[in-house]
Protein backbone atom coordinates (compact mmCIF):
# COMPACT_ATOMS: atom_id res chain seq x y z
CA UNK A 1 0.00 0.00 0.00
CA UNK A 2 1.70 3.45 -0.79
CA UNK A 3 1.17 6.21 1.53
CA UNK A 4 -0.31 8.64 -0.77
CA UNK A 5 -3.56 10.83 0.26
CA UNK A 6 -6.58 9.14 -0.82
CA UNK A 7 -8.36 11.20 -3.59
CA UNK A 8 -11.71 12.45 -3.01
CA UNK A 9 -13.65 9.82 -5.08
CA UNK A 10 -11.47 7.35 -2.51
CA UNK A 11 -12.15 8.93 0.38
CA UNK A 12 -16.10 8.63 -0.43
CA UNK A 13 -16.14 5.15 -0.37
CA UNK A 14 -14.24 4.98 2.77
CA UNK A 15 -16.56 7.25 4.26
CA UNK A 16 -19.39 5.37 3.15
CA UNK A 17 -18.36 2.17 3.18
CA UNK A 18 -18.14 2.64 7.04
CA UNK A 19 -21.38 3.68 7.32
CA UNK A 20 -23.00 0.74 5.78
CA UNK A 21 -21.13 -1.95 7.10
CA UNK A 22 -20.61 -0.14 10.91
CA UNK A 23 -24.16 0.78 10.77
CA UNK A 24 -25.46 -2.95 10.09
CA UNK A 25 -22.52 -4.34 12.82
CA UNK A 26 -23.98 -1.52 15.19
CA UNK A 27 -27.95 -2.70 14.72
CA UNK A 28 -26.89 -6.80 14.59
CA UNK A 29 -25.74 -6.17 18.04
CA UNK A 30 -28.71 -3.64 19.13
CA UNK A 31 -30.84 -6.43 17.73
CA UNK A 32 -29.06 -9.00 20.05
CA UNK A 33 -29.32 -7.42 23.03
CA UNK A 34 -33.18 -7.06 22.86
CA UNK A 35 -33.29 -11.00 22.46
CA UNK A 36 -31.13 -11.32 26.27
CA UNK A 37 -35.08 -10.69 27.57
CA UNK A 38 -33.47 -8.80 30.54
CA UNK A 39 -30.18 -10.82 31.22
CA UNK A 40 -26.90 -8.57 31.56
CA UNK A 41 -25.51 -7.55 28.24
CA UNK A 42 -21.96 -9.68 27.61
CA UNK A 43 -18.92 -7.18 28.18
CA UNK A 44 -18.08 -7.63 24.85
CA UNK A 45 -20.68 -6.84 23.07
CA UNK A 46 -20.86 -3.39 25.19
CA UNK A 47 -17.56 -3.17 24.46
CA UNK A 48 -17.73 -3.62 20.49
CA UNK A 49 -21.15 -1.17 20.50
CA UNK A 50 -19.44 1.36 21.84
CA UNK A 51 -15.67 1.21 19.65
CA UNK A 52 -18.03 1.11 16.74
CA UNK A 53 -20.16 3.97 17.26
CA UNK A 54 -17.34 6.20 17.89
CA UNK A 55 -14.68 4.63 16.19
CA UNK A 56 -16.60 5.24 12.89
CA UNK A 57 -15.79 8.91 13.36
CA UNK A 58 -11.93 8.24 12.84
CA UNK A 59 -12.28 6.94 9.51
CA UNK A 60 -14.69 9.79 7.97
CA UNK A 61 -12.75 12.44 9.89
CA UNK A 62 -9.70 10.78 8.60
CA UNK A 63 -10.26 9.74 5.11
CA UNK A 64 -10.40 12.83 3.42
CA UNK A 65 -6.96 14.40 5.21
CA UNK A 66 -4.59 11.36 6.18
CA UNK A 67 -2.12 9.14 3.80
CA UNK A 68 -3.65 5.45 3.34
CA UNK A 69 -0.94 3.48 5.29
CA UNK A 70 -1.46 6.37 7.60
CA UNK A 71 -4.83 6.60 8.21
CA UNK A 72 -5.00 1.89 8.54
CA UNK A 73 -2.35 2.54 11.58
CA UNK A 74 -4.05 5.24 12.97
CA UNK A 75 -7.60 3.89 12.73
CA UNK A 76 -6.30 0.62 14.37
CA UNK A 77 -4.86 2.23 17.18
CA UNK A 78 -7.45 4.45 17.65
CA UNK A 79 -9.97 1.62 17.42
CA UNK A 80 -7.86 -0.34 20.52
CA UNK A 81 -7.94 2.92 22.40
CA UNK A 82 -11.42 3.44 22.61
CA UNK A 83 -12.37 -0.48 22.88
CA UNK A 84 -9.80 0.29 26.18
CA UNK A 85 -12.02 3.02 27.72
CA UNK A 86 -15.15 1.28 26.89
CA UNK A 87 -13.75 -2.09 28.64
CA UNK A 88 -12.39 0.38 31.94
CA UNK A 89 -15.74 2.55 32.06
CA UNK A 90 -17.93 -0.84 31.84
CA UNK A 91 -16.09 -3.57 33.80
CA UNK A 92 -15.80 -1.09 36.51
CA UNK A 93 -18.97 0.92 36.21
CA UNK A 94 -22.18 0.41 38.68
CA UNK A 95 -24.38 -1.99 37.98
CA UNK A 96 -26.85 -0.93 35.35
CA UNK A 97 -24.30 2.02 34.15
CA UNK A 98 -24.01 0.74 30.39
CA UNK A 99 -24.05 3.67 27.98
CA UNK A 100 -22.73 3.23 24.59
CA UNK A 101 -22.62 7.03 24.16
CA UNK A 102 -20.14 7.71 26.51
CA UNK A 103 -22.20 9.74 28.79
CA UNK A 104 -21.27 10.78 32.82
CA UNK A 105 -17.60 9.68 33.64
CA UNK A 106 -16.48 8.95 30.46
CA UNK A 107 -17.37 12.21 28.16
CA UNK A 108 -13.59 13.25 28.37
CA UNK A 109 -13.51 10.32 25.39
CA UNK A 110 -14.77 13.45 23.02
CA UNK A 111 -12.13 15.80 23.34
CA UNK A 112 -9.39 12.97 23.79
CA UNK A 113 -9.99 11.42 20.14
CA UNK A 114 -10.71 14.97 18.86
CA UNK A 115 -7.61 16.34 19.91
CA UNK A 116 -5.61 13.25 19.50
CA UNK A 117 -6.73 12.76 15.94
CA UNK A 118 -6.00 16.61 15.33
CA UNK A 119 -2.58 16.05 16.19
CA UNK A 120 -1.75 12.57 14.31
CA UNK A 121 -3.47 13.83 11.53
CA UNK A 122 -1.66 17.51 11.04
CA UNK A 123 1.43 15.55 12.10
CA UNK A 124 0.62 12.94 8.90
CA UNK A 125 0.02 15.94 6.41
CA UNK A 126 3.17 18.18 7.89
CA UNK A 127 5.40 15.02 7.68
CA UNK A 128 6.72 16.28 11.18
CA UNK A 129 5.93 14.83 14.57
CA UNK A 130 4.90 18.77 15.58
CA UNK A 131 2.98 20.32 12.72
CA UNK A 132 3.20 24.15 12.15
CA UNK A 133 0.10 25.72 13.50
CA UNK A 134 -1.29 27.24 11.36
CA UNK A 135 -2.30 23.53 9.88
CA UNK A 136 -3.23 22.62 13.56
CA UNK A 137 -5.79 25.63 13.55
CA UNK A 138 -6.88 25.27 10.69
CA UNK A 139 -7.88 21.79 10.52
CA UNK A 140 -9.03 21.74 14.38
CA UNK A 141 -11.73 24.07 13.24
CA UNK A 142 -12.42 22.85 10.04
CA UNK A 143 -13.43 19.09 12.02
CA UNK A 144 -14.94 21.30 14.73
CA UNK A 145 -17.64 23.14 12.06
CA UNK A 146 -17.73 19.84 10.05
CA UNK A 147 -18.96 17.66 12.82
CA UNK A 148 -21.42 20.41 13.92
CA UNK A 149 -23.00 20.63 10.34
CA UNK A 150 -23.05 17.04 9.95
CA UNK A 151 -25.27 16.78 13.01
CA UNK A 152 -27.11 18.99 11.96
CA UNK A 153 -27.23 17.94 8.29
CA UNK A 154 -28.21 14.12 9.52
CA UNK A 155 -31.04 15.73 12.11
CA UNK A 156 -32.81 17.27 9.12
CA UNK A 157 -32.20 14.37 7.29
CA UNK A 158 -34.21 12.17 9.61
CA UNK A 159 -36.60 14.99 9.99
CA UNK A 160 -37.72 15.04 6.69
CA UNK A 161 -37.51 11.18 6.43
CA UNK A 162 -40.16 11.03 9.59
CA UNK A 163 -42.41 13.57 8.03
CA UNK A 164 -42.73 11.28 5.09
CA UNK A 165 -43.61 8.46 7.21
CA UNK A 166 -46.31 11.34 9.10
CA UNK A 167 -47.87 12.23 5.56
CA UNK A 168 -47.80 8.79 4.20
CA UNK A 169 -49.77 7.39 7.92
CA UNK A 170 -52.52 9.91 7.06
CA UNK A 171 -53.37 7.76 3.82
CA UNK A 172 -53.22 4.78 5.81
CA UNK A 173 -49.76 3.30 4.85
CA UNK A 174 -47.68 2.45 8.10
CA UNK A 175 -45.00 0.44 5.73
CA UNK A 176 -42.57 3.53 6.01
CA UNK A 177 -42.79 4.27 9.74
CA UNK A 178 -42.41 0.91 10.23
CA UNK A 179 -39.13 0.61 7.92
CA UNK A 180 -37.53 4.25 9.96
CA UNK A 181 -38.12 2.11 13.40
CA UNK A 182 -35.92 -0.68 11.87
CA UNK A 183 -32.49 -1.00 13.42
CA UNK A 184 -31.33 -2.63 9.98
CA UNK A 185 -32.42 0.27 7.86
CA UNK A 186 -32.28 3.31 10.88
CA UNK A 187 -28.30 2.48 11.85
CA UNK A 188 -27.03 1.92 8.39
CA UNK A 189 -28.74 5.13 6.49
CA UNK A 190 -27.43 7.19 9.59
CA UNK A 191 -24.07 6.07 8.78
CA UNK A 192 -24.54 7.04 5.19
CA UNK A 193 -26.04 9.85 5.90
CA UNK A 194 -23.39 11.28 8.21
CA UNK A 195 -20.79 9.86 6.00
CA UNK A 196 -22.00 12.07 3.26
CA UNK A 197 -21.99 15.22 5.27
CA UNK A 198 -18.47 15.21 6.28
CA UNK A 199 -17.45 14.18 2.65
CA UNK A 200 -19.37 17.57 1.91
CA UNK A 201 -17.24 19.04 4.29
CA UNK A 202 -14.36 18.18 2.28
CA UNK A 203 -15.54 18.66 -1.18
CA UNK A 204 -17.18 22.26 -0.70
CA UNK A 205 -13.66 23.87 0.45
CA UNK A 206 -14.96 27.43 -0.08
CA UNK A 207 -18.48 27.46 1.60
CA UNK A 208 -16.74 25.61 4.89
CA UNK A 209 -13.83 28.26 4.82
CA UNK A 210 -16.87 30.83 4.54
CA UNK A 211 -18.89 29.07 7.31
CA UNK A 212 -15.97 28.80 10.01
CA UNK A 213 -14.97 32.59 9.17
CA UNK A 214 -18.54 33.94 10.14
CA UNK A 215 -18.20 31.39 13.24
CA UNK A 216 -15.15 32.85 14.09
CA UNK A 217 -15.85 36.39 13.51
CA UNK A 218 -19.27 35.98 15.70
CA UNK A 219 -17.18 34.61 18.01
CA UNK A 220 -14.09 37.20 18.13
CA UNK A 221 -16.50 40.09 19.17
CA UNK A 222 -18.39 38.33 21.79
CA UNK A 223 -14.77 38.77 23.93
CA UNK A 224 -15.02 41.99 24.47
CA UNK A 225 -18.38 41.40 26.27
CA UNK A 226 -17.86 38.43 28.22
CA UNK A 227 -14.27 40.42 29.59
CA UNK A 228 -15.70 43.93 30.76
CA UNK A 229 -18.21 41.07 32.66
CA UNK A 230 -15.57 39.22 34.49
CA UNK A 231 -14.30 42.62 35.19
CA UNK A 232 -16.89 43.14 36.67
CA UNK A 233 -17.24 40.12 38.74
CA UNK A 234 -13.44 40.22 39.47
CA UNK A 235 -13.67 43.80 40.91
CA UNK A 236 -16.47 43.32 42.68
CA UNK A 237 -15.59 40.21 44.64
CA UNK A 238 -12.95 42.85 45.85
CA UNK A 239 -15.78 44.01 47.80
CA UNK A 240 -18.00 41.30 48.69
CA UNK A 241 -15.28 38.37 49.20
CA UNK A 242 -15.79 35.35 48.29
CA UNK A 243 -18.45 34.29 50.56
CA UNK A 244 -21.62 34.92 48.20
CA UNK A 245 -19.75 32.83 45.70
CA UNK A 246 -19.58 30.24 48.11
CA UNK A 247 -23.19 30.18 48.60
CA UNK A 248 -23.85 29.62 45.24
CA UNK A 249 -22.69 26.14 45.80
CA UNK A 250 -21.70 25.70 42.33
CA UNK A 251 -18.81 28.00 42.31
CA UNK A 252 -16.39 25.32 40.46
CA UNK A 253 -18.63 24.78 37.37
CA UNK A 254 -19.85 28.22 37.03
CA UNK A 255 -15.80 29.38 37.37
CA UNK A 256 -14.87 26.41 35.16
CA UNK A 257 -17.32 27.18 32.53
CA UNK A 258 -16.33 30.46 32.41
CA UNK A 259 -12.66 29.64 32.13
CA UNK A 260 -13.80 27.55 29.22
CA UNK A 261 -16.17 30.26 27.39
CA UNK A 262 -12.97 32.83 27.52
CA UNK A 263 -10.22 30.10 26.25
CA UNK A 264 -12.76 29.31 23.19
CA UNK A 265 -13.42 33.53 22.47
CA UNK A 266 -9.82 34.19 23.13
CA UNK A 267 -8.91 31.89 20.29
CA UNK A 268 -11.29 33.09 18.08
CA UNK A 269 -9.87 36.44 18.33
CA UNK A 270 -6.64 35.84 17.98
CA UNK A 271 -6.73 32.90 15.40
CA UNK A 272 -3.51 32.73 13.89
CA UNK A 273 -2.27 36.36 14.92
CA UNK A 274 -2.11 39.46 13.12
CA UNK A 275 -0.17 38.24 10.32
CA UNK A 276 -3.08 36.84 8.43
CA UNK A 277 -5.41 39.84 8.97
CA UNK A 278 -5.65 42.98 10.64
CA UNK A 279 -7.23 42.70 14.27
CA UNK A 280 -8.67 45.23 15.97
CA UNK A 281 -7.33 47.38 18.76
CA UNK A 282 -10.81 46.22 20.56
CA UNK A 283 -10.09 42.40 20.17
CA UNK A 284 -5.97 43.04 21.06
CA UNK A 285 -7.19 44.86 24.83
CA UNK A 286 -10.29 42.03 25.41
CA UNK A 287 -7.79 39.15 24.37
CA UNK A 288 -4.91 40.47 26.63
CA UNK A 289 -7.43 41.29 29.72
CA UNK A 290 -9.07 38.28 29.14
CA UNK A 291 -5.63 36.33 29.49
CA UNK A 292 -5.50 37.67 32.71
CA UNK A 293 -8.98 37.27 34.22
CA UNK A 294 -8.76 33.49 32.83
CA UNK A 295 -6.02 32.82 35.64
CA UNK A 296 -7.77 34.95 38.18
CA UNK A 297 -11.31 32.31 36.99
CA UNK A 298 -8.32 29.19 37.08
CA UNK A 299 -7.44 30.43 40.48
CA UNK A 300 -10.92 30.61 42.71
CA UNK A 301 -12.09 27.11 40.69
CA UNK A 302 -8.86 25.55 42.13
CA UNK A 303 -9.39 27.27 45.44
CA UNK A 304 -13.32 26.62 45.90
CA UNK A 305 -12.48 22.43 44.65
CA UNK A 306 -9.67 22.56 47.14
CA UNK A 307 -12.08 23.54 49.84
CA UNK A 308 -14.15 21.01 48.89
CA UNK A 309 -12.64 17.98 48.38
CA UNK A 310 -10.16 19.29 52.49
CA UNK A 311 -13.72 18.49 53.85
CA UNK A 312 -15.56 15.49 52.03
CA UNK A 313 -12.77 13.80 49.99
CA UNK A 314 -12.90 13.08 46.22
CA UNK A 315 -15.81 11.48 44.83
CA UNK A 316 -15.93 10.69 40.92
CA UNK A 317 -18.17 14.28 40.23
CA UNK A 318 -14.58 15.91 42.03
CA UNK A 319 -12.09 14.08 40.46
CA UNK A 320 -13.98 15.33 37.20
CA UNK A 321 -13.93 19.00 38.58
CA UNK A 322 -10.00 18.51 39.55
CA UNK A 323 -9.43 17.46 35.74
CA UNK A 324 -11.38 20.74 35.00
CA UNK A 325 -9.43 22.62 37.44
CA UNK A 326 -5.78 21.37 36.54
CA UNK A 327 -6.08 22.05 32.61
CA UNK A 328 -7.79 25.61 33.62
CA UNK A 329 -4.75 26.98 35.44
CA UNK A 330 -2.30 25.22 32.74
CA UNK A 331 -4.48 27.71 30.26
CA UNK A 332 -4.15 30.26 32.90
CA UNK A 333 -0.54 30.36 33.69
CA UNK A 334 -0.01 29.74 29.66
CA UNK A 335 -2.41 32.64 28.64
CA UNK A 336 -1.54 35.16 31.22
CA UNK A 337 2.61 34.60 30.22
CA UNK A 338 1.86 34.85 26.35
CA UNK A 339 -0.05 38.05 27.49
CA UNK A 340 2.56 39.78 29.70
CA UNK A 341 5.36 39.18 27.43
CA UNK A 342 6.44 42.22 25.79
CA UNK A 343 8.05 41.36 22.35
CA UNK A 344 7.08 39.85 19.23
CA UNK A 345 3.69 39.77 17.50
CA UNK A 346 0.22 40.21 19.08
CA UNK A 347 0.06 37.64 21.56
CA UNK A 348 2.33 34.85 19.80
CA UNK A 349 3.38 33.08 22.12
CA UNK A 350 -0.25 31.68 22.49
CA UNK A 351 0.77 29.38 19.41
CA UNK A 352 3.48 27.28 21.08
CA UNK A 353 1.15 27.12 24.28
CA UNK A 354 -1.71 26.09 22.49
CA UNK A 355 0.35 23.45 20.74
CA UNK A 356 1.73 21.91 24.06
CA UNK A 357 -1.31 22.58 26.15
CA UNK A 358 -3.26 19.94 23.15
CA UNK A 359 -0.81 17.33 24.44
CA UNK A 360 -0.83 17.89 27.97
CA UNK A 361 -4.85 17.42 27.56
CA UNK A 362 -4.89 14.43 25.66
CA UNK A 363 -2.12 12.67 28.16
CA UNK A 364 -4.37 14.05 30.93
CA UNK A 365 -7.73 12.63 29.32
CA UNK A 366 -6.14 9.11 28.84
CA UNK A 367 -4.86 8.66 32.19
CA UNK A 368 -8.53 10.01 33.55
CA UNK A 369 -9.95 7.33 30.85
CA UNK A 370 -8.01 4.35 31.71
CA UNK A 371 -7.12 2.21 35.26
CA UNK A 372 -4.51 4.86 35.50
CA UNK A 373 -6.39 7.55 37.36
CA UNK A 374 -9.86 6.02 36.62
CA UNK A 375 -11.94 8.41 39.09
CA UNK A 376 -13.72 5.18 40.70
CA UNK A 377 -10.61 3.99 41.88
CA UNK A 378 -9.47 7.47 43.12
CA UNK A 379 -12.18 8.51 44.54
CA UNK A 380 -12.64 5.16 46.59
CA UNK A 381 -9.41 4.96 47.76
CA UNK A 382 -9.74 8.60 49.09
CA UNK A 383 -13.28 7.67 50.92
CA UNK A 384 -11.78 4.45 52.05
CA UNK A 385 -8.68 6.35 53.74
CA UNK A 386 -11.05 9.08 54.91
CA UNK A 387 -12.77 6.64 57.28
CA UNK A 388 -10.02 4.45 57.93
CA UNK A 389 -7.45 7.27 59.06
CA UNK A 390 -10.28 8.40 61.82
CA UNK A 391 -10.47 11.65 59.71
CA UNK A 392 -14.20 10.57 59.94
CA UNK A 393 -15.86 8.97 61.96
CA UNK A 394 -17.84 5.89 60.47
CA UNK A 395 -21.11 7.32 62.26
CA UNK A 396 -21.12 10.26 59.68
CA UNK A 397 -19.46 8.93 56.61
CA UNK A 398 -21.49 8.02 53.66
CA UNK A 399 -21.31 4.14 52.95
CA UNK A 400 -23.37 4.91 49.92
CA UNK A 401 -20.47 6.62 47.84
CA UNK A 402 -18.34 3.41 48.12
CA UNK A 403 -21.19 0.70 47.92
CA UNK A 404 -22.73 2.20 45.06
CA UNK A 405 -21.13 5.66 43.49
CA UNK A 406 -17.36 4.12 43.00
CA UNK A 407 -18.02 1.28 41.04
CA UNK A 408 -16.13 -2.07 41.36
CA UNK A 409 -12.81 -0.27 43.08
CA UNK A 410 -15.44 0.84 46.01
CA UNK A 411 -16.69 -2.45 46.56
CA UNK A 412 -13.07 -3.79 47.03
CA UNK A 413 -13.03 -1.09 49.36
CA UNK A 414 -15.44 -2.00 51.40
CA UNK A 415 -14.54 -5.84 51.25
CA UNK A 416 -10.98 -4.58 52.08
CA UNK A 417 -12.59 -2.54 55.19
CA UNK A 418 -14.91 -5.12 56.76
CA UNK A 419 -11.86 -7.42 56.60
CA UNK A 420 -8.85 -4.78 57.94
CA UNK A 421 -10.81 -1.87 59.05
CA UNK A 422 -8.71 -0.32 61.80
CA UNK A 423 -12.05 -0.66 64.36
CA UNK A 424 -14.49 -3.40 65.03
CA UNK A 425 -17.15 -0.57 64.47
CA UNK A 426 -15.79 0.54 60.65
CA UNK A 427 -15.76 -3.41 60.16
CA UNK A 428 -18.88 -3.73 60.95
CA UNK A 429 -20.53 -1.06 59.06
CA UNK A 430 -18.58 -2.16 55.91
CA UNK A 431 -20.07 -5.41 56.55
CA UNK A 432 -23.54 -3.49 56.58
CA UNK A 433 -23.14 -1.79 53.57
CA UNK A 434 -22.15 -4.35 51.37
CA UNK A 435 -24.90 -6.52 52.36
CA UNK A 436 -27.29 -3.61 51.05
CA UNK A 437 -28.73 -4.41 47.34
CA UNK A 438 -29.18 -2.47 44.73
CA UNK A 439 -33.04 -1.77 45.01
CA UNK A 440 -31.98 -0.51 48.96
CA UNK A 441 -29.67 1.78 48.08
CA UNK A 442 -31.20 4.49 48.99
CA UNK A 443 -32.07 3.13 52.34
CA UNK A 444 -28.16 4.08 53.05
CA UNK A 445 -28.91 7.41 54.31
CA UNK A 446 -25.64 10.14 53.74
CA UNK A 447 -25.12 11.98 56.88
CA UNK A 448 -26.23 15.40 57.09
CA UNK A 449 -24.38 17.70 59.04
CA UNK A 450 -25.73 20.43 61.01
CA UNK A 451 -27.60 23.05 59.55
CA UNK A 452 -26.86 26.62 60.38
CA UNK A 453 -29.84 28.78 61.92
CA UNK A 454 -29.83 32.44 62.14
CA UNK A 455 -32.50 35.03 63.90
CA UNK A 456 -33.99 37.90 62.55
CA UNK A 457 -32.50 40.76 63.73
CA UNK A 458 -35.18 43.65 64.28
CA UNK A 459 -32.54 46.96 63.13
CA UNK A 460 -32.73 44.71 59.40
CA UNK A 461 -36.50 44.22 58.83
CA UNK A 462 -38.38 47.78 58.12
CA UNK A 463 -42.14 47.39 58.24
CA UNK A 464 -43.82 49.79 55.84
CA UNK A 465 -47.63 48.68 56.09
CA UNK A 466 -49.53 49.04 58.38
CA UNK A 467 -48.07 51.80 59.40
CA UNK A 468 -46.24 51.92 63.23
CA UNK A 469 -47.04 48.52 63.21
CA UNK A 470 -44.37 46.04 64.48
CA UNK A 471 -43.09 42.19 63.95
CA UNK A 472 -44.29 39.48 65.83
CA UNK A 473 -42.46 38.89 68.62
CA UNK A 474 -42.89 34.92 68.09
CA UNK A 475 -41.24 35.52 64.66
CA UNK A 476 -38.07 37.69 65.78
CA UNK A 477 -37.77 35.08 68.68
CA UNK A 478 -37.72 31.86 65.84
CA UNK A 479 -34.41 30.49 64.07
CA UNK A 480 -34.59 29.84 60.97
CA UNK A 481 -31.91 27.83 58.72
CA UNK A 482 -29.53 29.49 56.56
CA UNK A 483 -30.19 28.21 53.28
CA UNK A 484 -30.20 29.18 49.70
CA UNK A 485 -33.92 29.75 49.49
CA UNK A 486 -33.27 32.28 52.97
CA UNK A 487 -33.87 35.89 52.66
CA UNK A 488 -30.15 37.54 52.83
CA UNK A 489 -31.58 40.16 55.18
CA UNK A 490 -31.68 37.71 57.62
CA UNK A 491 -28.22 36.28 57.18
CA UNK A 492 -26.54 39.24 55.79
CA UNK A 493 -25.66 42.43 58.40
CA UNK A 494 -25.30 44.54 55.58
CA UNK A 495 -28.97 43.82 53.89
CA UNK A 496 -32.50 45.55 54.93
CA UNK A 497 -35.85 44.00 53.98
CA UNK A 498 -38.98 45.62 53.56
CA UNK A 499 -41.88 44.22 55.02
CA UNK A 500 -45.21 44.21 55.18
CA UNK A 501 -47.90 42.42 57.57
CA UNK A 502 -51.53 41.26 55.61
CA UNK A 503 -53.85 38.75 56.36
CA UNK A 504 -53.38 36.27 53.13
CA UNK A 505 -55.46 33.24 54.41
CA UNK A 506 -58.16 34.73 55.90
CA UNK A 507 -57.36 33.72 60.05
CA UNK A 508 -57.45 37.28 61.16
CA UNK A 509 -53.68 36.59 61.80
CA UNK A 510 -51.29 38.90 59.46
CA UNK A 511 -48.38 36.85 57.60
CA UNK A 512 -45.45 38.77 57.04
CA UNK A 513 -44.91 39.91 53.44
CA UNK A 514 -40.99 40.10 52.96
CA UNK A 515 -39.19 41.72 49.75
CA UNK A 516 -35.16 40.97 49.33
CA UNK A 517 -33.93 42.86 46.87
CA UNK A 518 -35.88 41.54 43.59
CA UNK A 519 -37.65 38.72 45.56
CA UNK A 520 -41.02 37.98 47.65
CA UNK A 521 -40.83 35.51 50.51
CA UNK A 522 -43.96 34.67 52.80
CA UNK A 523 -44.63 33.63 56.22
CA UNK A 524 -47.14 32.09 58.14
CA UNK A 525 -47.74 30.98 61.89
CA UNK A 526 -48.90 27.51 62.29
CA UNK A 527 -48.26 24.83 64.66
CA UNK A 528 -44.34 24.35 63.81
CA UNK A 529 -43.89 28.14 64.52
CA UNK A 530 -42.85 30.04 61.39
CA UNK A 531 -42.54 28.71 57.81
CA UNK A 532 -41.87 30.16 54.63
CA UNK A 533 -44.85 29.18 52.23
CA UNK A 534 -43.29 30.28 49.02
CA UNK A 535 -41.92 33.15 47.12
CA UNK A 536 -44.19 34.76 44.36
CA UNK A 537 -43.41 35.89 40.94
CA UNK A 538 -42.33 39.64 41.80
CA UNK A 539 -39.94 42.50 39.70
CA UNK A 540 -38.53 45.62 40.20
CA UNK A 541 -41.79 47.34 38.79
CA UNK A 542 -43.33 46.49 41.91
CA UNK A 543 -40.76 47.96 44.13
CA UNK A 544 -42.32 51.74 44.52
CA UNK A 545 -45.51 50.26 45.49
CA UNK A 546 -44.37 47.07 48.20
CA UNK A 547 -41.98 50.53 49.60
CA UNK A 548 -44.89 52.27 50.23
CA UNK A 549 -47.11 49.79 51.70
CA UNK A 550 -49.58 49.90 48.71
CA UNK A 551 -50.34 46.31 49.17
CA UNK A 552 -53.07 44.63 49.81
CA UNK A 553 -55.38 41.35 49.63
CA UNK A 554 -57.34 40.31 46.77
CA UNK A 555 -59.85 37.45 46.10
CA UNK A 556 -59.61 35.05 43.03
CA UNK A 557 -61.44 35.93 40.44
CA UNK A 558 -62.56 32.13 40.38
CA UNK A 559 -62.67 29.58 43.28
CA UNK A 560 -60.94 26.19 43.28
CA UNK A 561 -62.50 23.44 41.38
CA UNK A 562 -62.75 20.54 43.61
CA UNK A 563 -63.24 16.74 42.18
CA UNK A 564 -63.68 14.06 45.33
CA UNK A 565 -60.66 15.23 47.45
CA UNK A 566 -58.66 16.71 44.60
CA UNK A 567 -58.13 20.86 44.16
CA UNK A 568 -57.90 21.93 40.85
CA UNK A 569 -57.06 25.86 40.56
CA UNK A 570 -58.45 28.18 37.22
CA UNK A 571 -55.93 30.35 36.06
CA UNK A 572 -57.05 34.45 35.44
Amino acid sequence: MTNQQLRPNEALIVRLATGLVFGLAIAWLIKSFDALEGRSIPLWAQVLTSTLMLGAFILWAGAGAMKRLSLAIWSVIALGLIALIAWNRVAHANEGGYNPFFFNLSFLIYPFLFITHELVSSADQSGTPIAPYGLYFDEAWKRGVQLALSVIFTALFWGILWLGAVLLGYIGFSWFKDLLSNEYFSWPISGLAIAASVNLGDVQTKLMHNFRALVLGVLSWLLPVITVIGLLFAVSLCFSGLEPLWKTKAATASLLTACVALVLLINAAYQQGDAERPVHIVLRWSARLACGLLAIFAGLAAYSLYLRIAQYGLTPERVMALVGVVIALLYGLGYAVAAALPRGRWLNPLEPVNIALAFVMAAICFVVLTPIADPYRLSAQSQAERVNSGAVIPEKFDWRVLRFETGSYGLDELKRLSKSGKTDTIRKAAVTALAVTNEDRYLITPYQPPQNRVKPDARRLKVVAPEKALLPTSFLQQDYPDEGYTPQCLTNTDRVCTVVLLDLNGDAKPEIIMRDSNALYIYAEGEKGWEMQGSPLYNSGHEEDFNAGRVTAAKPKWDDLMIGKERLRLRD
